[in-house]
């Protein structure tokens, strides 16, 4: 019996010896996975980009955004601050350019999409009236 124990132990070690080997080895390896991209902490949601501004209206003049609905003055003057001053330029605003606005007018956040601003300023650019409900 003693005899059978120490044959199982001989027969265990190569075993054993082969598995060290073979851990030594994959450690000794150099580590891919270990690149700077897998250190990242986790990504935060994308916040839309900005749609392309102005610093000052063309020409001087502003279009009158209050003939937009549900924009008023202070809406306007945010708008302005927020760099924009003309109907063609809300008219070009894609999905994502609405959703950097609507979550850039401070106390009126999602005002653009409710009123639907895309398309009054589409209309108003084209020459025709103002819904119902704008300023003017």
């Amino acid at each position: 019996s003693a005899t059978k124990t120490a044959a199982s132990k001989t027969a265990a070690a190569p075993k054993t010896a082969a598995k060290t080997a073979a851990t030594g080895a994959a450690a000794a390896a150099p580590v891919k996975a270990a690149k700077p991209a897998a250190v990242k902490a986790p990504a935060k949601p994308k916040e839309p980009a900005k749609p392309k501004t102005l610093t000052a209206p063309r020409n001087g003049k502003a279009d009158d955004l209050k003939l937009i609905k549900g924009v008023g003055p202070k809406m306007e003057a945010l708008l302005h601050k927020l760099g924009f001053f003309h109907f063609d330029q809300m008219a070009a605003w894609t999905a994502k350019d609405v959703a950097w606005v609507d979550e850039n007018l401070e106390d009126f956040k999602g005002r653009a999409t409710r009123e639907d601003w895309v398309q009054q300023a589409r209309d108003l650019a084209a020459g025709k009236p103002p819904r119902k409900g704008g300023e003017n």
